[in-house]
């Protein structure tokens, strides 16, 4: 299944009841994806032509397993029929229903190199797995009250385990270790699995960071994947397919003499796969002729990087200490111009995340923006805006100090301009 051209065509999910389907619905608004929710097999006789993602409710989690094969596969030729793509699955947190049949169902839809990804880990709601066993709450899944349920009772906490006896197709597993190394490995992770056979990957997850590395690792696959989970992973996934390469951050950082300030811009390569030009801090303070042609240098790069890498920037070369204020306002105009040249020559840029106060303020002024509107506060002491006036009118910027926020904070940032690009655009 080619997954290119996503952003030209709906996406589509299937929730094997309406309130499962309603919950990941309103996931996928708070993306910024206009979603519609169908409450039947059949496609609606209302114009839905303007919905990016389309959800159908299957009502099939209690019927029997072929019963509730058919309504799914039913389900994906209706997407398929209509020039939509099913990404995902929506299952149950705490693993009721018909899982094994229904994925065959989707996976038999999609075609035989289609692979489902199968995550149950809902952070916000408790919902953790590790080393194939979920968890409520702390609890395995198998101990709370779901073995109770009178229509569809639990009895089997390891996910691969009840997976296996649900279905016949070869089943893999993906953990935590492999995902917190982040993205990459993910997706290296699943074209291995994939190559032995395995058609249904089962996944940990504890927090909302793992599922986050899982979706994009599994949009950087290239493979054709169906998430399989209650909502976040759905999110990720398509998100992370729908918004590359149309949407891309350019990151402009100085001097990075703390450690935890270079520790941010390295877990900017390792999550999101960021490229970062070096660039020389002298030359920027020097002549307006070497700084000149640094500048020029710097730009022709980062608009020959390849157009699938969604975070690009500069970084000072190391180590790097401004002799007085006038070096260091040289260096913040230099970087400016730096991001005034890339904005011009790359238009899928279309957010900047800086490190520093100095570089947000020499931006602003170098692109002619008299204001920034904030919008969120992303972190403490990191907010996101969007730049008023100017020749970059409505560009999401996200300002943040060198010392603020943990290892993961540049990552946070970044993440959510991506989210908010998406959304005003």
């Amino acid at each position: 299944m080619n997954l290119s051209n996503l952003d030209h065509a709906f996406v589509g999910i299937i929730a094997d009841n309406l309130t499962g389907a309603n919950a990941t619905g309103a996931l996928m608004i708070r993306r910024g994806f206009k979603t519609a929710t169908f409450t039947g097999l059949a496609w609606p006789s209302g114009d839905v032509s303007g919905y990016a993602c389309i959800v159908i409710s299957t009502e099939s989690r209690t019927l029997p397993p072929q019963v509730a094969y058919d309504n799914v596969a039913t389900a994906a030729r209706l997407i398929i029929k209509h020039g939509g793509r099913p990404l995902a699955k929506r299952i149950d947190s705490t693993l009721r229903g018909n899982l094994g049949s229904e994925l065959e169902a989707v996976l038999t839809a999609i075609g035989p190199d289609s692979v489902a990804v199968v995550a149950p880990a809902f952070p916000a709601g408790g919902r953790t797995t590790r080393d194939g066993y979920h968890y409520v709450e702390g609890v395995l899944l198998a101990e709370t009250m779901v073995r109770n349920d009178p229509l569809s009772p639990v009895t089997e906490s390891h996910v691969p385990t009840m997976l296996a006896g649900q279905t016949r197709l070869t089943i893999g597993t993906l953990g935590l270790q492999t995902i917190r190394a982040g993205a990459v490995a993910v997706s290296e992770a699943l074209k291995a699995a994939t190559s032995k056979g395995a058609r249904v990957i089962c996944a940990d997850a504890e927090t909302d960071a793992d599922i986050t590395a899982l979706g994009e690792g599994m949009a950087l696959s290239g493979i054709a994947c169906v998430a399989a989970d209650p909502g976040p992973l759905t999110t990720a996934y398509i998100s992370a397919v729908m918004t590359r390469p149309s949407h891309r951050t350019l990151v402009v950082t100085g001097s990075s003499v703390q450690p935890m300030a270079r520790q941010q811009l390295d877990k900017l390569e390792d999550d999101l796969g960021a490229r970062f030009l070096t660039v020389d801090a002298t030359r920027l303070a020097a002549n307006s002729g070497t700084a000149g042609l640094e500048v020029e240098r710097a730009a022709t790069v980062l608009a020959e990087m390849p157009a699938a890498v969604n975070v690009i920037g500069v970084r000072i070369a190391e180590p790097y200490s401004p002799v007085d204020q006038y070096a260091a306002d040289s260096v913040a105009h230099g970087l400016a111009e730096i991001a005034a040249r890339a904005l011009e020559l790359i238009p899928s840029l279309d957010s900047v995340y800086t490190n520093s106060g100095d570089i947000a303020l020499a931006i602003c002024r170098r692109l002619g923006a008299g204001a920034i509107e904030p919008v969120e506060e992303v972190l403490p002491l990191a907010v996101c805006g969007r730049m008023l006036g100017g020749s970059r009118p409505g560009l999401t910027i996200v300002t943040k100090g060198s010392l603020v926020g943990g290892p993961d904070a540049a990552v946070t940032c970044v993440r959510h301009t991506m989210e908010e690009v998406a959304r005003y655009c």
